[in-house]
Order: structure tokens, then C-alpha cells, then sequence
């Protein structure tokens, strides 16, 4: 996925930022349904690839695994290398597929309510070019 498809419209205020909140959760699952992966490398993953008006707060991150795990959405364990500190790696359980699933749901119907407002919108606008 490359930013480039991401950025939001011209449109928006300049110097505005976003919060991730209410989706950072839906983010976060998908990363680790794709791949299983430490914080360190879903907050990476967070910081490059979301558009960069996005705020990614990384202790919002952690507490959100954390909850995850409290939950029953994700597991985790212990990776010790040979060099460096040890990293905590996240796999997705069976719970937190389905709740995958439930935001690929929900993500779809605020998709068609978007895309509905942008068309109404387009049309009201047409009388203004």
C-alpha cells in the first residue's frame, strides 16, 4: 500500500492534523493478520504507510495491544535475539479475525454513506463551474 493513494484531499486545512482513534484498532489487526509483527514494527508500519496528516501516538499503540490482548483479539510472546532487547510479537487470534471482519463490515457501509455525500455533493456543486 503506497501512501500516494492515501493522501487526503487538497481541500483540507493546511498544517491540520487527524487522529487515527476510532480506526487505529482496524489498522492494527490487519497489520498483524498480514504478518505477525512486534510494537515497534506495527507502529513503523503505522507511521509510513497511514497518510501523514495522521497523528500516530505511539503510546496509544502499546495500550491498544495491550487491550487487545486483555480482550482476546491478539496473543503474544517473547521473541530473545541473539543481539538487541527482547521484542514482543503479536499474532491475531481467532477473536480478533472476527473483529477484523466486523470492520471490514462497518468500514464498507461508512465507505458507500462517503461516496453517496461526495456524489450529492459533486452534483450541487456542478451550477458553481
Amino acid at each position: 500500500m503506497k501512501k500516494e493513494g492515501l493522501l487526503m484531499p487538497n481541500a483540507m486545512e493546511p498544517g491540520r492534523r487527524y487522529q487515527t482513534g476510532k480506526h487505529l484498532e482496524a489498522f492494527i489487526l490487519l497489520f498483524i493478520y498480514q504478518q505477525p509483527m512486534h510494537g515497534g514494527a506495527i507502529l513503523k508500519r503505522l507511521q509510513d504507510e497511514l497518510p501523514p496528516v495522521w497523528i500516530i501516538d505511539s503510546g496509544g499503540v502499546y495500550r491498544l495491544l495491550r487491550d487487545l490482548e486483555n480482550q482476546g483479539a491478539v496473543s503474544s510472546s517473547w521473541i530473545t535475539e541473539d543481539q538487541g532487547a527482547p521484542k514482543r510479537f503479536y499474532r491475531i487470534t481467532d477473536e480478533g479475525i472476527e473483529r477484523l471482519k466486523q470492520w471490514a463490515a462497518e468500514l464498507r457501509v461508512r465507505r458507500n454513506s462517503m461516496d453517496l455525500f461526495l456524489t450529492w455533493w459533486e452534483e450541487a456543486n456542478k451550477s458553481e463551474e
